[in-house]
């Protein structure tokens, strides 16, 4: 029996927690001007989501949860995209690549509700990701990093998914999106890309992010080249901020 989105959003409303609610306002930045203005939410903790996750995962089917991540409710977005990356990696498991890519083009075609940070976290690394590692030449994240007219989000999307490739040892996509946001104005991106790089050192691309610090460490934004350098012994760190201060001067 498949289980319906409206079912899915009624359970979800019923965990409403509305004192959990006004903290998440606040986290998430969904004040006048802020980069998650006018997103709602119900004030449900990510554990008790991945609950009902657990639960309607197998039952739901893709046209269900695509109604779940068109809800207005952040949390009910959240249940829709953790199904899908539950069946995308079911898909994985399988060898479905038909599966695979018929997830991966929806995920894209709902970019516009994956619509904050920690939906694009929990979401892009699996679906976006695992594309991407079974089919290195697919280049549309690569338009969204460059394009003018991308969103904040569509170019977190495309630079967080780069985790999957960071594992497998493949940093090339990965360095050329971080070097196009060095030039971004969005703390939010310059973190992601930060985040990333820090990752590819951790895991066996010590030797490439010391070559991409060499390169770009001047012209980085401080939060990137921050968390970059996050695992390295202290003493790198300081070398690495001392010179990023010193080129920086006039």
């Amino acid at each position: 029996m498949t289980t319906l989105a409206k079912e899915i959003e009624e359970t979800l409303i019923d965990m409403r927690d509305d004192r959990q609610r006004e903290i998440a306002l606040r986290f998430f930045k969904t004040g006048h001007g802020q980069y998650g203005e006018g997103d709602q939410f119900l004030g449900i903790k990510n554990p008790n989501v991945r609950i009902v996750v657990k639960e309607a995962w197998k039952s739901t089917s893709i046209e269900e949860v695509t109604k779940l991540v068109k809800s207005q409710w952040h949390e009910v977005r959240l249940c829709g995209l953790l199904i899908l990356v539950k069946k995308m990696e079911k898909a994985v498991k399988l060898k479905d690549d038909a599966q695979m890519r018929r997830i991966f083009q929806l995920y894209l075609s709902l970019h516009s509700y994956v619509n904050n940070w920690d939906l694009v976290d929990l979401s892009s690394i699996t679906i976006a990701g695992e594309w991407e590692k079974a089919h290195p030449e697919e280049e549309i994240l690569d338009e969204w990093i460059t394009d003018e007219r991308s969103t904040l989000w569509q170019r977190r999307i495309a630079m967080v998914s780069t985790w999957r490739l960071v594992r497998v040892e493949q940093y090339d996509k990965l360095k050329r999106r971080a070097e196009v946001l060095i030039q971004s104005k969005e703390e939010l991106l310059h973190k992601a890309a930060g985040w990333m790089l820090r990752e590819m050192g951790k895991n066996g691309g010590m030797y490439e992010l010391r070559d991409f610090l060499t390169t770009h460490a001047p012209l980085m934004p401080s939060v990137m080249l921050r968390y970059a350098i996050e695992k390295m012994p202290e003493d790198e760190r300081q070398a690495w901020l001392k010179r990023r201060r010193l080129d920086a001067k006039p």
